[in-house]
């Protein structure tokens, strides 16, 4: 779903930690603004990951006293995993799955998206609902919820685990379209991958699909979850005076550069 705002260090493992002192939390690597590595003049990656939830989720963990080690280079599968397991103590911006909600226990929303469907001008098809989309074949990314969408994971094909090989793969024909939200999309200026001005991309609501919301989650029964009803807490705190969507809307229009 990036700018001038917290940014995290990341240094290597997580050995040592102790929940009582120290929160690890695993996010997708990159889809901005939400999440993603600062670039530098040249467009490299430099080893400083911020977004609108880093921010974010970091202050509500601040308020209740709690220092969090944000890890950003593990995917979005193994990063789940990963929670499931106890190795880390959170995910951040998961969408509520009710298959996920069997394992993970969920925070308050902390912010609504906007669902989207995008397909090439050179192949356009037909598509404004839900039962739409099961007409042509759609591509997605590897361990996301697209239940919204009324999809289930065998509807898509979830091969790649990045927007830029989303696009590819519907330039090069090898799907009629991807889902994605439209925040998320945009949010790729920031990285210099401006998709909703490419003329061969066109997008458009799916008006049946409800928005996801972001979520942070935790292993059921874990110390993890035991702290969610004061990050709760917090998190509404932060939403009802406004300065969640002041965090949120500050990284729309970020440089790419440090």
């Amino acid at each position: 779903m990036m700018r001038c705002a917290l940014a995290v260090l990341l240094f290597g493992g997580i050995a040592g930690r102790a929940l009582a002192t120290d929160v690890t939390i695993c996010i997708d690597p990159e889809p901005p603004p939400s999440a993603y590595w600062v670039r530098d003049a040249h467009l490299n990656k430099t080893n400083v990951l911020t977004g609108s939830s880093i921010e974010l989720i970091r202050l509500a963990f601040q308020k209740i006293g709690k220092n969090v080690t944000f890890i950003g280079d593990l995917p979005w599968v193994r990063c789940m995993k990963s929670v499931q397991e106890g190795t880390i103590d959170f995910a951040m911006d998961a969408y509520f799955d009710e298959e996920r909600a069997k394992i993970f226990s969920y925070s308050l929303p902390y912010q609504q998206l906007t669902p989207q469907v995008y397909f090439d001008a050179i192949r356009p098809v037909s598509i404004q609902i839900k039962a739409d989309l099961k007409k042509y074949k759609g591509c997605g990314q590897i361990g996301w919820s697209y239940r919204h969408y009324g999809l289930e994971p065998g509807d898509l094909d979830v091969g790649v685990n990045h927007l830029e090989q989303l696009v590819a793969k519907l330039k090069a024909g090898r799907c009629d379209y991807f889902l994605e939200e439209l925040e998320t999309v945009a949010g790729y200026r920031i990285l210099g991958f401006d998709y909703l001005n490419d003329p061969r991309i066109i997008h458009g609501p799916v008006t049946d699909a409800i928005g996801p919301r972001r979520y942070l989650i935790t292993s059921k029964g874990s110390a993890g979850s035991k702290m969610l009803p004061k990050i709760n807490a917090e998190l509404s705190s932060l939403i009802d005076s406004g300065q969640a969507a002041k965090i949120i809307a500050k990284y729309s229009n970020q440089p790419v550069f440090k």
